[in-house]
């Protein structure tokens, strides 16, 4: 766990001093530190690395390489390209790191009122480290995340092309298409929530049993919940709750922010049946991360209107306690061990 927050301390000490010195959002040296910590990583780190990395552990011959129909072609074509140039499964990482880490802080930039904070809560509410586990989905909600502009703005065509993107690599992605007309249909939040809960209750048995006959690698999906996902969907409801609270007691006349906190929510409402279900968390709650990583968008905009140091202090609490529970109990993310190539490090 210990190496998370020395990583943690390092980039936020550099982003805060360059805002500080410079006043300038620092881009390439928390994406670089980001990477390495990831790229360098052992394949034992994360639930779903073995997996990732295993052509590249066992020497696969890229002779051999077949595309497979239950892959979606970007990832393969990505794997693919970097089988052809090495086997050693740091570049997995350290690519696919520099993609997602890329996409978010190029998206904080444009959104965030308080860059150092939003780049904290990314690394310490799970964003981050999602994708030492998820990795192909990991790069699919990384990209969507440069569509939050285009849903604020109402630019459809441009927030299509990026979820289709995004399907590339995880086909999930396509679940965002019909919450972006949810959210901009004129009806009271209410009214939206309970028709994706109901709707979501009455079909997700149906879809999950479809994906797991259609796809060997959906049959997780049928399992039994986890103390881990169940965790994870409590703190995303409190965070749901706290912030509606404060826009309540504050009045946030933030457009940007009450229509991220209204999609951020209904993507809440949308995974709550399936933990009813007792399904895998590494299944379909999974999809919660196409909505939780909002919430660096988010927090500071109501800790700013808050005000108040009290406040702040909880919050960069809670959000450390929550880091160390994730990193320490739950996804295998610890011990964090190194890629046996650095070990001389």
């Amino acid at each position: 766990m210990l190496p998370y927050f020395i990583v943690l301390v390092l980039v936020i000490f550099w982003v805060a001093l360059e805002n500080a010195s410079l006043k300038r959002k620092s881009f390439w040296f928390p994406l670089l530190i980001l990477s390495i910590f990831s790229g360098i990583r052992n394949y034992s780190v994360g639930t779903d690395s073995p997996g990732y990395t295993r052509m590249f552990r066992d020497n696969f011959p890229i002779s051999d390489y077949t595309f497979s129909e239950h892959v979606e072609p970007g990832y393969q074509l990505l794997r693919y390209f970097l089988l052809s140039l090495t086997h050693n499964y740091f570049w997995l990482f350290f690519t696919t790191t520099l993609i997602i880490v890329g996409s978010y802080l190029f998206t904080i930039k444009r959104l965030s009122t308080n860059y150092t904070l939003s780049v904290f809560f990314f690394i310490t509410l799970g964003a981050y480290t999602f994708s030492f586990n998820g990795l192909r989905q990991g790069i699919a909600v990384a990209i969507m995340a440069l569509a939050a502009p285009y849903l604020i703005q109402k630019n459809f065509r441009v927030f299509l092309l990026i979820a289709l993107i995004a399907s590339a690599f995880h086909s999930t992605a396509l679940i965002l298409l019909p919450f972006y007309f949810l959210l901009h249909w004129k009806i009271k939040l209410p009214f939206k929530a309970t028709g994706i809960f109901l709707t979501t209750l009455l079909i997700s048995s149906t879809v999950i049993s479809y994906l797991a006959a259609n796809n060997p690698r959906y049959e997780v999906y049928t399992e039994e919940t986890k103390a881990g996902g169940l965790v994870v969907l409590s703190f995303n409801i409190f965070i749901v709750i706290a912030l509606y609270l404060v826009n309540y007691l504050y009045k946030i006349r933030d457009n940007n922010f009450h229509l991220l906190l209204q999609f951020y929510s209904l993507g809440v409402v949308f995974v709550i049946p399936f933990a009813i279900l007792g399904t895998n968390p590494s299944g379909p709650q999974r999809m919660l991360n196409y909505f939780s990583w909002l919430i660096v968008i988010l927090l500071p905009i109501a800790l700013k209107k808050v005000n108040n140091i009290i406040i702040y202090l909880i919050a960069i609490m809670l959000s450390l306690v929550y880091f160390g529970l994730t990193t320490s109990t739950f996804s295998h993310l610890t011990p964090y061990t190194l890629n046996p190539i650095f070990e001389i490090l």
